[in-house]
């Protein structure tokens, strides 16, 4: 009885440690950007009403901030230059998100 009981905990554990070596692999290709992939003319220019649609309306949640006494008027600017910058980045890169240069990824222990 004690045999069966270890065997059956052995199995537990390894189906347990299995599990999180798949789940920690399928995370990590998830992370990975694709290769080399680009955007047709149409679908760029479908990304980038979206993107300007979302500047504009960050933009003005940034003026509102500064109307509200909420930031000073120098901070809203500079706020605002930054996402044209963000914004123009994106155009040059064909709408096509480059990762994060700090991608947390699962390490592999053993």
């Amino acid at each position: 009885m004690k045999r069966i009981k270890n065997n059956i905990i052995t199995m537990f554990i390894a189906a347990v440690v299995i599990s999180l070596a798949g789940t920690a692999e399928a995370a990590e290709k998830q992370q990975q950007p694709p290769a080399n992939v680009t955007l047709t003319d149409q679908q760029k220019k479908v990304i980038e009403k979206l993107e300007a649609d979302i500047l504009k309306k960050r933009k003005d949640v940034i003026s509102k901030y500064v109307q509200y006494g909420v930031l000073p008027k120098e901070r809203g600017e500079h706020i605002k230059n930054h996402m044209d910058k963000h914004f123009e980045m994106l155009k040059q890169n064909g709408f096509v998100p480059k990762p994060h240069p700090h991608v947390h990824t699962f390490e592999k222990r053993h």
